[in-house]
């Protein structure tokens, strides 16, 4: 315990007339951290609305502590705390750790301190590329990727660092996107080409999900090629495929050069493609042919939480006038409100972007994903070492039966109402889907979506 901490423990004691353990006061510590960071008041005005409680000038003992954490646990969750009964087994309360500092990068001009090339992929067109890019860049061959990990132990903070691996892939080409247990999926496939990210967003998972620094970019694209062949005669139907789900699409196209190799692969094939971006980083693309089956989409957030949640990313401003370039050029538009940001304005801010989109963009669209902020416990705490400015995490989330913090289910349900409202008040013809959620507020959309099969031929057959 330090000194802040002691002062703070000394302070309660002395107002409440009571004792704490070190239990007690880690979690009081923590529902104050978030109560003052999230609303933007001190200690001791959060003190000095607990002490006016009746309930809590009234009891003894125990009963003080309980009531004191039960009155700061309808503090933090202001929302819940009148619309249902808080269950405590929901709510996590970790340690509190000083954020990291002097971490993130400071320029969205990507270029890497180091260049590491598995042997295999020494002599690949990818390798020829980075090398003639960065020709002051240091290039290191190694057996693979695994070495470096191995040797090298992995500190969050260096997260960000501008290092790539180019890598020869030899076993994760295709694989189904992850959904939640006991929710609706739609069936998606992620054409597992990239790892990692140049840009930096406060709710990105890979936080918590990554063993390593940089970007993992696989050069041997022929062989991802022949296992989309191989894997396609098996299923032999329409699917839904795209990259975005590891890494941004098109953040480093410039230098990868992968946008056009894709695009001319699936061009004209039985399936839609996606290339998923926060960026405006269109130049490949539109000098090709355009392919109907091909999705350019974007991620999209009012602009506050752009600049303050999504570091480096182009401006929203920029990310739709990218994808009025790609309509115009004649590719398929996507877009996706994943995750939206609830705040006390937030229906006004998200009705700002959707008034944008449909005054700049003519519908209708491939689809439109609707999604709410959610995470495991681990990317809380990777966030809020990350960002310890940031106050997303400390919203209304609670533990679901996913073990993910999500929204309370009333509150989910009411922003997909909202974002369906206006989003159809344009536009009647894309197909919305949510994603990661279960049957229930699946109704807020479609009642007869209730199966990933049928979400998966929705998407398909209404293009």
């Amino acid at each position: 315990m330090n000194n802040k901490q002691q002062l703070f423990k000394h302070t309660l004691e002395q107002t409440f007339s009571f004792s704490l353990n070190f239990n007690q006061l880690k979690d009081i510590l923590r529902l104050f951290h978030e109560i003052k960071i999230r609303d933007g008041i001190t200690e001791q005005q959060i003190i000095s609305r607990l002490a006016v409680e009746p309930i809590i000038q009234n009891s003894n003992g125990r009963n003080k502590f309980v009531n004191i954490k039960r009155n700061l646990i309808n503090l933090r969750f202001p929302l819940s705390s009148k619309n249902q009964a808080i269950d405590p087994g929901q709510i996590f309360l970790a340690d509190l750790k000083p954020g990291l500092t002097d971490i993130h990068p400071k320029s969205a001009n990507f270029i890497p301190e180091v260049i590491y090339i598995e042997e295999k992929a020494k002599n690949s067109y990818l390798s020829q590329r980075f090398a003639e890019k960065f020709p002051k860049t240091p290039i290191t061959i190694i057996n693979n990727c695994l070495e470096y990990v191995k040797n090298n132990q992995f500190d969050l903070k260096d997260l960000k660092k501008p290092i790539v691996f180019i890598v020869q892939e030899n076993w994760d080409f295709i694989k189904p996107c992850p959904c939640t247990k006991n929710h609706i999926g739609c069936n998606y496939w992620i054409f597992n080409l990239g790892f990692g990210c140049p840009y930096d967003c406060s709710y990105c998972f890979l936080q918590q999900y990554t063993n390593f620094p940089g970007v993992v970019l696989p050069a041997n694209l022929d062989d991802f090629f022949q296992k989309f062949d191989n894997f396609y005669q098996k299923i032999n139907r329409p699917i839904r495929i795209g990259t975005g789900e590891f890494c941004d699409s098109l953040a480093l196209d410039h230098i990868t050069g992968y946008a056009e190799k894709l695009i001319e692969f699936f061009r004209g094939k039985p399936v839609y493609f996606e290339l998923k971006t926060k960026s405006n980083n269109i130049s490949n693309i539109l000098k090709l042919k355009a392919s109907k089956n091909i999705v350019i989409s974007w991620s999209l957030n009012p602009e506050s939480i752009v600049k303050s949640e999504e570091l480096l990313t182009a401006t929203l401003e920029q990310r739709l006038k990218a994808a009025l370039a790609i309509q115009e050029k004649g590719f398929s538009l996507g877009f996706h409100f994943d995750p939206v940001i609830y705040s006390n304005n937030w229906q006004q801010l998200y009705q700002q972007v959707i008034d944008l989109l449909y005054s700049r963009l003519k519908p209708p669209f491939s689809w439109i994903s609707i999604g709410s902020l959610r995470g495991t416990r681990k990317l809380k705490n990777a966030a809020e070492l990350r960002f310890p400015e940031s106050n997303i995490f400390y919203g209304e989330l609670f533990l679901g039966q996913d073990k993910k913090l999500r929204y309370p289910k009333f509150l989910r349900k009411q922003i997909y109402h909202k974002m369906q409202e206006m989003i159809r008040a344009y536009d009647k013809q894309t197909p919305l889907y949510l994603c990661m959620e279960d049957a229930d507020c699946w109704t807020m959309l479609n009642k007869d979506l209730n199966s990933s099969k049928k979400v998966e031929q929705y998407l398909l057959n209404q293009k």
